[in-house]
């Protein structure tokens, strides 16, 4: 058997404590929902109701909680990277970063997205294999109407990905389009509801209250069966408690807040509990997403739903603080994505963002990649055995030969883990093959990867229902 190594930041008492205090903060603070359809409907399931306030019972939260679903699968368009739920493997999937402005490509230049980098950075997703899923970018406004952003990306990303794909709706009257697109992929809603390609993303803000467009999130996903990441996105100092674990608490909460609301309505809809935790430093009032503590926070927060509620689990496994690929960066989101990898966390997300989730970078996304390796491989422990403590070549003092020639070392000499892109030669071969960095190596392997991109086999047919799609969605949208 495997062992792995596992980060619990707690133990049960303060494990029991969390889920008493979140279902405290539902049952008697309750929360505020701006969506008079979506509180009717949760009236009519049993909420206590007082205007926009709706209140949670533990009894009521009981039997919501009853219709999450055990097992679910994530489809992709290729149908090549479907994502079971729970990992067979007990390993965790990993996205990239979502709804970032800017793109820093290879020759250092910072600007707004464009659709076609929208196109290369899906492509290049598809080529990684430690990716298992994309996110959306935000295409600039300058190239695409302002007030259909995320529909004309979406379209864009549909024609591009062979993953599945998380979409951050940006108005309310876009969640309805948003779906429709994602259904002319695929051949109509009962089509998207059977082959989910897409989930989305609804948050919380402020604490505890649900503004009209998140909350139809919710209630339009619901009702469409489509699956939903529910999100807090709290500032520990900001818009919540200082300490990371009363920023915990209040993230676990709101999370907990929309899987009861989406159950509610929608039974058996397909949830992940996404908690994207963020800190205000007091000195400098900047927000900040790699702060020590908060990523504690995080690990506490994937405790929570995986062991306290077996509920399926999402935190950040990679980010920086940093402006730029630089020391500090790289020490930041190395450090991240492996504490991460020693939670219960179902997926990780972050691949390729730098600037606090503000900008995406094809360089960064492609060493990510090799980092998210690594990841795995400590996730995956070690077995201990008489075979790999090698106890009968010892006990035959093969050692004696040494161990290079032995048939202990034939039968495990490929196991060790071995980046592509990291240095595994001494100096002299380093200096003849040109002293080439890691981020030389990257912009190579991206070099190689943008000649030869990884495209989706798409039909014409799909292709003309999406842009049909696109274009029903301008008209009802682009003022």
């Amino acid at each position: 058997m495997r062992g792995r190594i596992k980060y619990d930041v707690m133990n049960a008492q303060e494990l029991e404590l969390m889920k008493n205090r979140i279902e405290d903060l539902l049952s008697i603070r309750g929360i505020e929902v701006d969506h008079p359809e979506l509180v009717a409907e949760l009236a009519a399931a049993g909420a206590e109701v007082n205007g926009h306030n709706v209140k949670f019972s533990k009894a009521l939260i009981k039997k919501a909680l009853a219709s999450v679903p055990a097992e679910f699968t994530l489809k992709s368009p290729s149908g090549e990277r479907d994502l079971k739920f729970p990992n067979p493997t007990g390993d965790f999937y990993v996205r990239t970063n979502t709804g970032a402005m800017n793109y820093l490509d290879t020759k250092n230049d910072s600007h707004y997205i464009t659709l076609d980098e929208v196109a290369e950075w899906t492509q290049l997703i598809n080529s990684m294999e430690n990716i298992d899923y994309c996110t959306l970018p935000s295409t600039s406004g300058e190239e695409v109407p302002v007030d259909a952003i995320d529909v004309y990306t979406l379209a864009q990303v549909l024609k591009h990905s062979k993953k599945h794909i998380w979409i951050q709706p940006y108005e309310t009257d876009n969640v309805q389009q948003l779906i429709e697109i994602a259904a002319a992929a695929v051949g109509g809603l009962d089509e998207l509801r059977k082959n989910p390609i897409v989930s989305f993303i609804s948050c919380g803000v402020p604490v505890l209250i649900w503004k009209r467009m998140d909350a139809e999130v919710l209630y339009r996903c619901a009702k469409a069966g489509v699956p939903v990441q529910p999100c807090s996105l709290p500032t520990a100092g900001a818009n919540t408690p200082v300490t990371a674990q009363g920023t915990a608490l209040v993230a676990c909460a709101e999370v907990m807040a929309m899987i009861i609301m989406i159950q509610l309505i929608g039974p058996g809809t397909p949830v992940i509990a996404t908690t994207l935790l963020f800190s205000m430093d007091m000195m400098t009032t900047y927000t900040l997403q790699s702060n020590t503590e908060i990523t504690m926070a995080r690990l506490m927060c994937m405790q929570l739903f995986e062991q306290g509620y077996n509920i399926r689990a999402h935190s950040y496994g990679t980010g920086t603080d940093s402006l730029i690929l630089d020391e500090q960066n790289f020490i930041e989101r190395t450090s991240l994505i492996h504490m991460m990898a020693m939670s219960d966390a179902s997926v990780l997300g972050g691949a390729g963002q730098l600037e606090t989730a503000k900008t995406i970078s094809p360089l960064q996304l492609i060493i990510d990649n090799e980092i998210f390796g690594t990841a795995h491989r400590l996730r995956q422990g070690l077995v201990v055995d008489d075979e790999t403590l090698a106890y009968q070549e010892l006990i035959d003092e093969v050692d004696k030969a040494g161990f290079i020639v032995s048939d202990h070392t034939m039968r495990h000499f490929t196991e060790p883990h071995r980046p592509r892109l990291f240095n595994r030669d001494g100096m002299a071969k380093w200096e003849q093959n040109g002293k080439k960095t890691l981020l030389d190596l990257a912009t190579e392997r991206y070099e190689e990867l943008v000649k030869s991109p990884v495209k989706v086999d798409l039909s014409a047919e799909r292709i003309q229902a999406i842009d049909a799609a696109l274009e029903k969605a301008h008209k009802a949208l682009v003022k």
